[in-house]
């Protein structure tokens, strides 16, 4: 059976919409908690991944080594909500809740986050560009939450059982 994927892309579902926005929060702290162990393996600061999402908004003085709270605090904020938006997209233009489609568009989602948003879109802040950040940490971050973004059928379907 053909479906019109333009249909499917104009159709108006609020309950849809909020499970991408659980989605990409879930796929965001995932995504973070990855990023998070990769750093404490390679030795370098764990919370330099949430750092990092404070840059464009604190400068450079959020990369201060150790627990500093405010870039801490600024960049999860900053992190997560970029997350629910790209979860909330991504919800909207699947529309589907079959596991090998969500897992194919959610890789291609990740890759596509990693080139543009981690590569050509973040280094147009001047503090990012100079940060010392790991392309390969990040691409798998990326990876990793494209596929958890296949979370969105399990919120969908709890939130329509509701």
């Amino acid at each position: 059976m053909d479906q019109n994927i333009v249909e499917i892309w104009l159709r108006k579902d609020p309950v849809r919409w909020i499970a991408g926005a659980f989605a990409g929060a879930f796929a965001g702290i995932v995504m973070i908690g990855v990023s998070m162990l990769f750093m404490a393996l390679m030795g370098d600061d764990i919370f330099a991944p949430i750092k990092v999402a404070a840059l464009p908004v604190l400068g450079a003085s959020a990369m201060e080594a150790g627990m500093v709270m405010k870039p801490i605090v600024v960049g999860l904020l900053a992190h997560e909500l970029l997350c629910v938006f790209l979860g909330i997209i991504f919800a909207h233009f699947t529309g589907t809740n079959v596991l090998s489609a969500l897992l194919g568009v959610g890789l291609t989602w990740g890759i596509f986050g990693w080139i543009f948003i981690n590569n050509l879109f973040s280094p147009s802040f001047h503090d990012v560009l100079t940060a010392e950040r790991s392309a390969a940490v990040a691409f798998f971050a990326w990876v990793i939450f494209g596929i958890t973004l296949t979370s969105v059928s399990f919120f969908d379907k709890l939130f329509r059982r509701s």
